[in-house]
């Protein structure tokens, strides 16, 4: 048995994989915490570029704790998921995109978070620049991951 089988055979991965409300929970936790991960990081860059000018950059600080819950739910049950079927995760192309895009997304929303929390909150055009791409980028995570059911 590979490592992948032996992770599907785990008491997590059964009960994923096997029981009525296993991944029904699992799925649904995910998609709550990437709701509210993607979320945060969209109110981010959709500010930055420009929208809702009358609020303060700087006055979404508080927002990143929220964010940060968002992405520990998604760790977690992404995870199980995962041990849920690694077999076919692990040779799935739109989930091996799908974690390439959440590290970027990350790096580019924590680095665009930086902003809004310390100096003066002034948006420059590498900021736009940036909020664009990390937009770019969590819409990109959202397709990859509806494609994994999909795409084998």
């Amino acid at each position: 048995m590979g490592p992948m089988e032996w992770l599907e055979n785990t008491p997590l991965g059964l009960w994923v994989s096997s029981s009525l409300w296993g991944y029904p929970f699992v799925l649904s936790s995910h998609a709550v915490g990437m709701a509210v991960l993607a979320g945060v990081a969209l109110m981010f860059s959709l500010r930055a570029l420009g929208w809702a000018s009358g609020v303060p950059v700087t006055s979404l600080a508080k927002y990143m704790r929220i964010a940060k819950i968002g992405f520990v739910i998604n760790l977690l049950s992404g995870v199980a998921l995962f041990i849920g079927a690694a077999s076919e995760m692990w040779l799935n192309w739109p989930f091996r995109i799908k974690i390439v895009l959440i590290f970027a997304g990350l790096a580019l929303t924590s680095h665009l978070a930086k902003v809004c929390m310390g100096g003066p909150g002034e948006v420059t055009q590498r900021h736009k620049t940036i909020a664009a791409a990390a937009g770019i980028v969590w819409i990109g995570v959202l397709i990859a991951g509806r494609l994994i059911a999909y795409v084998d």
